[in-house]
């Protein structure tokens, strides 16, 4: 996921609480909501900035709940954000894949797109459901998880 994508993503779900979101989905709308409090900062308009904090705090919230649902917590847990260093490490957490309440199972290849062979031919390198490099021997896509089929 890259950093468009990612703010995207969390502006869509504004205020969505339910659900999960990845580590780069999380840490990328992290780095725009700083970005932007910094720029923001650097101009001397503090009112600005306050607006900037009051129309971000409810969807930074959410993603932070989704990430901890990502990882098979609670989303309670964002409120031990308070404790930076803590808060920070369980950020960090793995996803997830199997025995997540909050998530399907995304461990298991039938939940995961199947490709053909047909659909990748020798000249072609890249993944056909997201367009990744695809290495000679490679099972499934690195980037999306598509499972290659042994056709």
């Amino acid at each position: 996921m890259n950093f468009t994508t990612a703010v995207k993503t969390c502006f869509k779900k504004y205020a969505d609480f339910s659900g999960v979101a990845t580590r780069p989905e999380n840490w990328w709308f992290a780095l725009f909501n700083v970005l932007g409090s910094v720029l923001l900062g650097l101009t001397g308009l503090a009112l600005l900035r306050f607006l900037w904090f009051l129309g971000l705090i409810v969807p930074a919230l959410a993603v932070a709940v989704r990430r901890h649902h990502d990882a098979g917590r609670s989303g309670w847990w964002v409120l031990t954000s308070f404790i930076a260093p803590w808060g920070i490490i369980l950020l960090c957490y793995p996803s997830k894949l199997t025995g997540n309440r909050y998530a399907a199972d995304r461990s298991t290849p039938a939940q995961t797109p199947t490709v053909t062979e047909a659909s990748a031919t020798p000249a072609s390198t890249k993944c056909p459901s997201c367009g990744k490099l695809r290495l000679p021997g490679q099972n499934y896509c690195m980037s999306c998880g598509t499972k290659f089929a042994d056709d």
